[in-house]
């Protein structure tokens, strides 16, 4: 498998594609609230980690190679972004791959986790020709579960205490898709 530059996806309501500078102040404005970084490893995000973070997405996405995308979220007609999805080559020898995501929590119930990470997983499976895509969800976070449900996500099973957030262990249930069972 070959890694290759970075796309831009479209949808029906969204685009996704690489971060650009000017995206740290629509990400400033809701990637501080902690109902986009409660489950997210790491730090809780304020503006100058938000400002890093956009900084190094930018970085990454003019290198040529890439095995792992972060992609800006926008909607279509707004011009701003309202996310992040992520797909990461696990095992190119393998065809695996890994995807995760994070919205602006006040869309939330308007579809748009689903229809981008419909579009993540058209690229993994048919652009990239994996076999088999997993993602990770904190076992509380049941907005994340009922999304990767909807798009026919199987959970395999939980991984006990395999992140420390925020200075506590946290369990993370795992979920994959074959290629073979995507319905696009």
């Amino acid at each position: 498998m070959t890694a290759v530059a970075f796309p831009e996806l479209t949808t029906e309501r969204l685009i996704l594609r690489a971060f650009r500078r000017e995206d740290e102040a629509a990400f400033a404005e809701f990637a501080v609230a902690e109902d986009f970084w409660r489950f997210l490893p790491g730090p809780a995000l304020d503006r100058a980690l938000v400002a890093r973070f956009i900084a190094a997405r930018v970085a990454e996405a003019e290198r040529p190679g890439l095995r792992d995308w972060i992609f800006c979220v926008e909607e279509i007609g707004l011009g701003r972004g309202i996310g992040m999805v992520r797909l990461s080559i696990a095992s190119p020898e393998h065809r695996q791959g890994n995807i995760g995501f994070s919205l602006d929590g006040r869309l939330r119930g308007q579809g748009y986790a689903s229809e981008a990470m419909r579009a993540l997983l058209g690229y993994g499976f048919g652009n990239l020709g994996l076999h088999r895509i997993t993602a990770l969800a904190d076992t509380e976070n049941a907005r994340s579960h009922a999304v990767l449900e909807k798009l026919g996500f199987r959970r395999e099973g939980s991984l006990r205490e395999n992140f420390f957030v925020r200075g506590q262990w946290r369990d993370s249930d795992l979920f994959a898709l074959l290629g073979s069972e995507w319905r696009g």
